[in-house]
C-alpha cells in the first residue's frame, strides 16, 4: 500500500494536470477573455496599435520613413515623442537620437568620415538626453526610442552595418555639448 501511495499518487496528479491543461478542444484558436488569437505577429501588432498599446509606426521597407516636415526624424516617432510628457529639452533631446538613428542607418558605410561624423552626433544626442533627464531616466528612454527608429529587418540590418562599420573606431567626446 505504501507504494501505491508513493508512485500512484503523483501519477494521478500527472494525470489530471494533463487533463486540466488540454481543455475540451474547443475555443483552441482564443487567448484569454475569449477573444480570438491573432493568426500572425502582423495581425497582433496591428490589434495591439488599434488598442493603443502600441505606439502606431512605419513598417516601410524605406530605411528613413516618411518625414513630411524633413526635420530628419520619421514622423510616426516625431508624433510618439510629442505624445510624451516631459520639457522641450527633453522631447527634443529624443528626436536628436532618433534623428541621428536615422544617419547611422543611412551612412555610406565605406566613407571613414561620414562614419565619424555620424559617430560624433550619435555621441552628442545621447550626451544631451543625459543631461536633459534626471539620473536613470536617459539610458531607458535611449533605449525605447532606438527599439522604435530601428523597427523593421531593413532598418536593423542598415544599423548593424554601420555598427559593424564602427567596431574598433575610436572617437572623442566633445569638452562641452551643444543641446538644442
Amino acid at each position: 500500500m505504501k507504494q501505491l501511495w508513493k508512485w500512484g499518487w503523483p501519477g494521478v496528479l500527472v494525470v489530471a494536470m494533463i487533463s486540466a491543461c488540454s481543455g475540451d478542444g474547443k475555443g483552441s484558436d482564443r487567448v484569454a477573455g475569449g477573444a480570438p488569437a491573432p493568426a500572425n505577429f502582423k495581425e497582433a501588432f496591428t490589434k495591439l496599435e488599434n488598442a493603443g498599446k502600441l505606439p502606431i509606426l512605419d513598417r516601410s521597407d524605406s530605411l528613413a520613413g516618411p518625414d513630411i516636415n524633413a526635420n530628419g526624424v520619421r514622423d510616426d516617432i516625431d508624433r510618439y515623442i510629442d505624445s510624451k510628457p516631459g520639457t522641450q529639452a527633453q522631447k527634443n533631446s529624443l528626436k536628436a537620437l532618433s534623428r541621428v538613428l536615422n544617419q547611422a542607418m543611412t551612412v555610406d558605410t565605406k566613407d571613414p568620415n561620414a562614419l565619424r561624423s555620424v559617430a560624433n552626433s550619435l555621441n552628442t544626442s545621447v550626451g544631451c538626453m543625459w543631461k536633459a533627464y534626471p539620473a536613470g531616466a536617459a539610458s531607458p528612454l535611449g533605449d525605447e526610442i532606438e527599439k522604435l527608429t530601428v523597427n523593421t529587418r531593413a532598418r536593423y540590418d542598415a544599423y548593424m552595418r554601420f555598427n559593424s562599420a564602427m567596431n574598433g573606431s575610436v572617437i572623442s567626446e566633445d569638452k562641452e555639448l551643444h543641446c538644442d
